[in-house]
């Protein structure tokens, strides 16, 4: 009776199991060390399209042949050869079909079943059809390497950070614009490159993740960034965002317009001296007759007195009568077009005419010169009486700067497409707000002149195609870069 019990309990104990067996999605073989099967669950059954007593007792090979996917017992790419040498759990991927027509991949994973520490005398294999999950993996990385490359070839910075502002995407546009690599700032603040005085992304993202309501998403913005030398740099940006269940991205695409506003107020400038010349040309042109009339009756009287006080009060008329004719002639100067006459010239050699003129002029125990001139900058076609005439006024008004003394430090440089010239003095300096103005006419910081220097300057630039602007720091002094093209 017991003994009946027990036969029983164990019929049903292996239904059960047989009925898990059957149920287990992936297919599984039972197979003996020579390969020869013990066992196979029903999707096994099912994918060959044979019957249980087909199959069992037969070759595991023999049976993969039916159904299409070959494989040979003993090669190196058997699952049970690998198994029985390593004792240890095997995998691998097999393909089968015409690749890119009915290509599948199935991948096989080989247990070696053992008892007491001994590999046993059977081996489980199971079988996944991983055709969709390889291709969906495939498709993936296709996608992500595409992605990749719109960012790395996209020629404005694309940052995300997550919603404790950390930056979690930097493209290469990014590394270019701010001169920081992607891993020296992954994972940190936004601050790193705006800080928050500069555009507020705390107050932001803050008022975004408690309202849900996007008040800048889809406007530019104008903020100011900091590259990593330092350097304050005005930023054009587009937010957008992106909310999964576990996180929130906000990602801005950064466009650096510090060229477009050189550029605006170059012709902000343009237009202002060519405002500015119409009108003193007709000034100029009113009172250059009367000055002569009044210089030359002035002149005639003052040769016809004896009386030294009356003499003195003429001789008064006369000077302020030359000083506004000089005016005058500067005048002429800035508002006429200037027509060059252009002859290949090295600029080294420029500089060095300059520098004996200038140093018969300066002291030598109070102002002296620095020059760094590269060797390989060629000849280029310019006007080198009117480059003469730009180098000198620069020179002029650093030693005039330099009240005190000080070394003007000359250097030229080839660069890609033009030659650099730079000027450097070691004065008082330009204040930041007077710099937008310096190359404006009649604009002066100095107790003589009339302001016409630098803007006549500027516009002999302007006629040989280059530029030219001024940089300075109060109490250690001023350089003034030209940028003459090579073409």
């Amino acid at each position: 009776m017991e003994e009946n019990r027990q036969s029983k309990e164990i019929r049903q104990s292996n239904l059960f199991l047989q009925s898990i067996f059957d149920a287990i999605s992936e297919e599984i073989m039972v197979i003996d060390p020579d390969g020869s099967i013990q066992d196979v669950n029903k999707v096994f059954l099912d994918g060959c399209r044979l019957k249980r007593e087909e199959v069992i007792g037969r070759k595991c090979y023999a049976i993969r042949a039916l159904s299409g996917s070959i494989c040979h017992i003993g090669t190196q790419f058997c699952p049970l050869e690998k198994a029985k040498q390593t004792g240890e759990r095997v995998e691998i991927t097999h393909r089968y079909g015409e690749p890119g027509v009915d290509e599948r991949e199935l991948s096989r994973i080989m247990y070696p079943i053992s008892a007491g520490g001994q590999v046993g005398p059977c081996f489980v294999e199971i079988s996944t059809d991983v055709t969709e999950y390889r291709n969906l993996i495939r498709r993936l990385k296709a996608e992500k390497r595409r992605f990749s490359t719109i960012l790395d070839t996209a020629t404005d910075a694309v940052i995300s950070i997550d919603k404790n502002h950390r930056i979690i995407l930097f493209n290469a546009a990014a590394q270019r614009i701010f001169g920081y690599s992607s891993e020296e700032v992954l994972k940190k603040d936004l601050n790193i490159l705006i800080p928050p005085q500069y555009g507020d992304h705390y107050r932001f993202v803050g008022r975004f993740l408690e309202t849900r309501t996007p008040q800048v998403i889809g406007k530019n913005l104008k903020l100011t960034a900091f590259r990593k030398n330092g350097e304050e740099f005005p930023i054009e940006l587009g937010l957008s965002f992106h909310e999964t269940e576990e996180d929130i991205t906000f990602t801005a695409i950064i466009r650096d317009i510090s060229t477009q506003k050189q550029l605006e107020k170059k012709l902000l400038q343009s237009e202002r001296l060519a405002a500015v010349g119409e009108t003193v040309a007709h000034v100029a042109h009113e009172i250059k007759n009367p000055l002569m009339i009044i210089g030359g009756f002035s002149q005639q009287i003052r040769d016809t007195l004896t009386d030294e006080k009356a003499i003195r009060k003429l001789d008064m008329i006369l000077e302020e009568v030359g000083r506004l004719e000089r005016l005058v002639t500067s005048i002429g100067d800035f508002t006429k077009v200037h027509s060059l006459v252009s002859r290949t010239s090295d600029i080294n050699s420029v500089i060095q005419d300059v520098l004996k003129i200038m140093g018969g002029l300066c002291s030598p125990e109070k102002h002296r010169f620095r020059v760094n001139l590269a060797p390989d900058l060629g000849e280029i076609d310019c006007d080198p009486d009117k480059l003469k005439q730009v180098f000198i006024n620069i020179i002029t008004n650093g030693i005039e700067a330099m009240e005190d003394g000080g070394a003007i430090t000359i250097s030229t440089e080839k660069l890609a497409g033009f030659i650099e010239i730079r000027i450097s003095d070691e004065g008082t300096g330009i204040h930041e707000k007077d710099l937008l103005h310096i190359f404006q006419p009649f604009f002066t910081t100095r107790k003589r002149g009339f302001g016409l220097g630098l803007a006549i300057c500027y516009k002999l630039i302007e006629a040989h195609r280059g530029e030219m602007w001024a940089d300075s720091v109060l109490g250690k002094g001023t350089t003034f870069v030209v940028r003459l093209p090579l073409e």
